[in-house]
């Protein structure tokens, strides 16, 4: 897969439950959250459907008939925007997925004036990581020793201005 086999769309209904379900199964496998996670991703994915502004979007990217990625950007106060349900399934990584889905949603942002984009992540994700370091985000702070999930990791915030 490169870049240009990946289509991104708006998310549609079915995809909401996608986004769940491959958050929870991935984060399982690869850094051992516990069921927790997935149950706290779909609190997040109802709380995101019910707020109200025009500027949220949620994007699913495909390859082929297969979901490979999705990313969500919501407004906050102040000209700032916010990453979430940001994940590449793995099969998928490492040949533009990531890159491709966050340029859209940054874009977004950009479109509509905003000065700021920032995002949540975890310290175990290391291959998020690296990608938002490569799109020049910056870690703005980082909360030591946090414990969720049966896990323990660094929760770190992240920042880029546009």
């Amino acid at each position: 897969m490169t870049a240009t086999e990946l289509t991104v769309r708006l998310a549609q209904q079915d995809d909401h439950e996608w986004i769940i379900s491959a958050h929870g199964d991935v984060y399982a496998t690869e850094f051992g959250f516990d069921r927790r996670f997935q149950d706290n991703i779909a609190e997040k994915m109802r709380a995101f459907l019910e707020l109200p502004s025009s500027f949220n979007r949620i994007w699913v990217g495909w390859v082929g008939d297969k979901r490979a990625a999705s990313i969500a950007i919501s407004d906050r106060a102040d000209g700032v925007a916010f990453l979430n349900f940001v994940l590449v399934l793995p099969q998928y990584r490492g040949r533009g997925a990531g890159y491709e889905i966050m340029r859209i949603a940054l874009d977004h942002a950009r479109a509509h004036s905003f000065l700021e984009v920032q995002l949540e992540t975890y310290s175990c994700l290391v291959d998020a990581r690296a990608l938002y370091g490569r799109l020049k985000f910056r870690m703005t702070e980082v909360m030591r020793g946090q414990k969720a999930y049966g896990k323990s990791f660094e929760q770190e915030f992240w920042s880029l201005k546009l």
